[in-house]
């Protein structure tokens, strides 16, 4: 995919000199799509970079020019919307070459926006404690939160794991690596326990 072409934040070259960079990262549980924006200015945003929407991972990018640097973010998209930008990471081109960039967890840089409600988004995970943390958006007036989990998909306050009276964030501990498992949240207040949030399944050590 190229970059030709984009009212001239990324100026195109020739084929015999032009460079190539392929970006890749690891996959986010329940993301539908991938968007990347590029720019040849540090400090990119989703307002201020080239956007490259639903693209594929790996993805190479190429008429890249030789010497310039080049600047790169990710972003997910799940059914509530499309998150924040993940970290920023620089390449610079060289001619009749192609590099790489491995953006790793994106998740941990790209904390759901605020249209993302209600839903727990991993930001961190350590495989060598097979350990977990969740994190959502705060609900007004919710005096705490409980978190229900399986391993199993389609979890509810009925047939889940229920983890009562926790604050946000909050660390699981002594999941079972490679195993894939389900947590949704509700909020408690005076008036009573809340709906489940949406389902989010996260594979430990992946």
């Amino acid at each position: 995919m190229s970059l030709v072409g984009c009212s001239g934040d990324i100026p195109s070259a020739s084929s015999l000199q032009s460079g190539k960079v392929t970006l890749s990262w690891d996959e986010v549980p329940g993301a539908i799509s991938y968007n990347v924006y590029g720019s040849t200015s540090p400090g990119i945003s989703k307002l201020s970079g080239f956007k490259i929407r639903n693209v594929s991972n790996p993805i190479t990018i190429s008429h890249l020019q030789p010497g310039k640097t080049y600047y790169f973010v990710v972003t997910f998209v799940t059914d509530s919307g499309e998150s924040k930008e993940s970290k920023e990471i620089s390449y610079k081109a060289v001619g009749n070459a192609e590099g790489s960039i491995q953006f790793g967890d994106i998740l941990r840089h790209s904390e759901p926006d605020a249209a993302v409600k209600s839903q727990p988004a991993v930001k961190d995970s350590t495989p060598q404690t097979h350990d977990v943390t969740l994190a959502w958006d705060d609900i007004p007036n919710a005096t705490f939160y409980n978190i229900y989990w399986s391993d199993k998909p389609q979890v509810t306050k009925k047939n889940g794991t229920k983890i009562s009276n926790v604050k946000n964030p909050h660390k699981i501990s002594g999941l079972k690596k490679g195993k894939k498992y389900y947590f949704v949240v509700t909020a408690v207040n005076a008036s009573g326990e809340s709906k489940e949030s949406q389902e989010l399944s996260f594979t430990v050590g992946q």
